[in-house]
């Protein structure tokens, strides 16, 4: 008995090893005869606020293609000194980049129960499921002799890239190195619409970075705060020197500032006439729109009551009505802020006499139309006349002659070189003032992206490198899953012929 037991543990061994040398050798054949592609790669983990939402830091949706952006790539090839040996169009095609999605994603998107929603219904879309990890690999397959080192290099190095692009791309930033325009360049007038211009954009921003992150703080303070601040500027400085800018009439080319002046007055006139006119047109529609309009669907079995639009369109065109008559008062207002300003540039004494003239002009033109109202004929040329004449009028209001203008502006310089000397000194503490409130938005800025984009917020595992070779979990994966059917099924073989053999002898 002992002699058979023997012979039947030697067989099964030797079974056993057959079926493994078999499992091995097809294993191998397999593997290698169409093996895996050589790899290094990693895990990218977005973890800072707004990521599961697909938002990055600045609130705007992000993009992980960014890592195969040529800046990320040629950078890559550049910090690994393959910047002369490969291209960004070589490694992209070999570069993928894929979201993590666990296993139990439809249950946590459809972990809710609404109580209003009585169906046993669940549906969700993939798309609405941003995911925080993705799984980064760069194959070989760009030269299938590069060395392990510098693959593993290379992938490092794009990690790496990418962090800083997409702390460039996604961060909120702010230049205050220079502004737009070149202020010097610029009258006094401008200057201050450029200023003011620029920190009301400024405060805009420092309000949308607010709404995003308002519980952020940096030195007790928030972007809330900038923004205050910058008003506080607009409203304060900027108005008081307007308001001396205007008093003292102060210009470095006062012939310039005139032309400008009678430019925008004009500009508006022409504005004022044709809201002038859409305005009257509106009143016509508006008393001949009939309102209220019902309509009565009869059938044999009912009557039934259907309420027009009418009203609607009414109130719309009532609405309409009301914003052009709005655009009117706007403009009255900017023409006579234009009038002022002209007046105190040229003096009070000559705006008078011009205002003079005119008044003058417009009396000579209602006389006209009095008169030509006793002839119906020629009634409506002559109303045409009185109106043209009218015009000119208003336009005359700030036309001047060359000569005119040269004697205003040579008025206009005289002793006020001081006031200017004042007002430029104003001017450079104005911008040094905001110069400070820019700069500590910008360092709040920089403090607030250093919270969101760091190595603990945009993480990375270390480079793996996979290879087709013997010793390597790969092969070892795949051995198991083909030597070891082959193995169950030499044992179970072995346990069957020794079940029959038992059975031949009696012992069962």
């Amino acid at each position: 008995m002992t002699s058979s037991k023997s012979h039947w543990l030697r067989t099964t061994i030797v079974v056993l090893l057959i079926c493994g040398i078999v499992g091995l050798a097809l294993t191998a054949a397999m593997f290698f005869g169409k093996p895996d592609k050589t790899t290094a790669s990693a895990n990218i983990q977005f973890t800072f606020e707004g990521a599961p939402e697909g938002l990055a830091p600045n609130g705007r949706p992000f993009n992980i293609s960014e890592i195969a952006s040529d800046e990320v790539l040629t950078t890559a090839l550049r910090e690994a000194g393959l910047e002369g040996t490969y291209t960004p169009e070589q490694l992209r095609v070999c570069l993928t980049a894929r979201g993590v999605f666990p296993k139990d994603m439809v249950d946590q998107v459809t972990s809710y129960a609404s109580l209003l929603d009585f169906t046993t219904s669940r549906s969700t879309n993939v798309g609405d499921y941003h995911p925080t990890v993705f799984d980064v690999s760069l194959s070989s397959d760009f030269d299938k002799s590069i060395p392990k080192d510098k693959l593993v290099a290379l992938m490092q190095n794009i990690l790496v890239a990418f962090r800083n692009r997409f702390a460039q791309v996604y961060a909120n930033g702010l230049e205050t190195e220079s502004l737009l325009f070149t202020l010097d360049q610029y009258d006094y007038p401008q200057q201050l619409e450029i200023l003011q211009n620029h920190y009301e954009m400024i405060s805009e921003y420092a309000m949308e970075v607010y709404a995003w992150k308002p519980i952020f703080r940096w030195q007790g303070v928030g972007f809330n705060d900038i923004s205050v601040r910058l008003n506080n500027l607009i409203n304060s400085d900027i108005g008081r020197l307007n308001a001396d800018l205007t008093m003292n009439a102060l210009t470095k080319d006062t012939i310039r500032l005139l032309t400008r002046y009678q430019f925008e007055i004009r500009d508006l006139n022409n504005q004022l006439q044709k809201q002038r006119e859409h305005l009257e047109k509106m009143d016509a529609i508006i008393d001949k729109y009939s309102k209220n309009e019902i309509i009565y669907l009869s059938t044999a079995d009912s009557l039934t009551k259907i309420d027009g639009n009418s009203s609607e369109t009414y109130d719309a065109l009532v609405d309409r009505r009301k914003m052009v008559a709005d655009d009117i008062t706007d403009i009255n207002s900017r023409i006579s802020e234009y009038q002022l300003k002209l007046a105190d540039l040229i003096g009070e004494d000559a705006f008078a006499d011009q205002k003079a003239d005119v008044a003058s002009v417009e009396a000579d033109a209602a006389s006209v139309e009095a008169d030509a109202a006793s002839v119906e004929a020629d009634a409506a040329s002559v109303e045409a006349d009185a109106g043209q004449t009218a015009e000119e009028a208003l336009t005359d209001v700030v036309e001047m002659t060359e000569a005119e203008i040269a004697q205003a502006a040579e008025d206009a310089e005289r002793e006020t070189q001081a006031q200017k000397d004042t007002l430029e000194k104003n001017l450079s503490a104005l911008v040094e003032k905001g110069q400070g409130i820019l700069n500590d938005f910008k360092a709040m800025l920089e403090a607030f992206n250093q919270e969101q984009i760091n190595e603990l917020n945009l993480a990375a595992t270390s480079v793996r490198y996979n290879a087709p070779r013997v010793l390597s979990g790969a092969f070892v994966k795949k051995a198991i899953m083909v030597a070891g059917p082959i193995c169950t099924l030499g044992f179970l073989a072995c346990m069957l012929m020794i079940f029959i053999s038992r059975k031949r002898e009696g012992r069962f």
